[in-house]
């Protein structure tokens, strides 16, 4: 898809092409969180995932329409999830863990992280260690 600045970004069965300065970077899709279109400012923002704790990266694609490339980026995300599940950890507020591999092999390693529900701080004593302790139980759960 060319941006507005006449530069490209494509995507492939495995991978996205993401513009990164003067040179194209390669994110697998299992390390896209999520993409999202403004369309008052037409810029497609596109998510990856990062350690806990630490701000998602995103790069912004200034387009005109996202059109089939953002039905692209929906597919691909959506099909490097191989588990997701919410854990309760604090009343119905908790945890959201997501398992993900590349999804154009099934033999890829499995990526997993977690994000706490609006409201929870990461700080409040014990919550990491509830979360990590869910992620555990997932992980045994798939026998992933």
């Amino acid at each position: 898809m060319q941006l507005t600045d006449e530069s490209w970004v494509a995507g492939t069965r495995s991978a996205v092409y993401l513009p990164d300065g003067d040179k194209v970077r390669r994110v697998g899709w299992e390390a896209i969180e999520r993409a999202a279109w403004d369309s008052e400012e037409s810029v497609l923002r596109v998510f990856e995932t990062t350690a806990f704790g630490t701000p998602l990266r995103s790069t912004d694609l200034a387009v005109d329409d996202p059109g089939r490339f953002g039905q692209l980026l929906r597919e691909r995300v959506d099909a490097s999830i191989v588990v997701q599940r919410h854990v309760p950890l604090v009343g119905k507020k908790g945890v959201r863990i997501v398992g993900r591999r590349n999804p154009a092999t099934t033999d890829a390693p499995v990526a997993w992280n977690f994000v706490l529900d609006k409201g929870l701080e990461p700080n409040r004593p014990g919550l990491i260690e509830q979360a990590e302790a869910a992620l555990r139980s997932v992980r045994d759960e798939f026998g992933i």
